[in-house]
């Protein structure tokens, strides 16, 4: 193998350590603070509150990554519809508690759940926690999103 070769495979075996490490701690930090709500595996709780596996979510993933950061940061209330055709009244509240590099490795690991590759860093976690957003903006969002 050529130089050149050998880098790009440390390279990327050191991504793959990461993102394994990222996602390890997004669960970790799931379980401790949205699985109660959420469920384990991000299923949700008739009731209670929404899907995480969700193809609302897999396109958030695509097309809008700032919108789960942004709920867990400002918390989302009201009726919300669902994937499935349903809906659902809850509150979550905003998550003011944990750190930005936590909310990263959260929304991370939902966005593994639904078995994307998108990503986001503390330092985007930060940019949106500074950013106004209303409730009813990530409702409007959340309604393009399930289209």
């Amino acid at each position: 193998m050529t130089r050149r070769v050998l880098v790009s495979v440390a390279v990327a075996a050191v991504a793959s350590c990461t993102s394994a490490a990222v996602a390890a701690d997004g669960a970790q930090i799931f379980s401790s603070t949205c699985q109660a709500c959420h469920q384990a595996g991000g299923v949700g709780a008739p009731g209670l509150a929404p899907p995480l596996v969700s193809p609302i979510l897999k396109n958030a993933a695509a097309r809008q990554k700032d919108y789960p950061v942004m709920v867990v940061t400002k918390g989302l209330t009201g009726t919300l519809a669902l994937a499935d055709g349903g809906s659902i009244t809850g509150a979550m509240p905003p998550q003011q508690a944990l750190a930005d590099t936590d909310v990263a490795a959260v929304v991370n690991y939902v966005f593994h759940l639904n078995r994307t590759t998108a990503a986001v860093k503390a330092a985007d976690v930060a940019r949106i926690r500074a950013a106004a957003a209303t409730n009813e903006d990530l409702k409007r969002l959340r309604l393009e999103l399930s289209k």
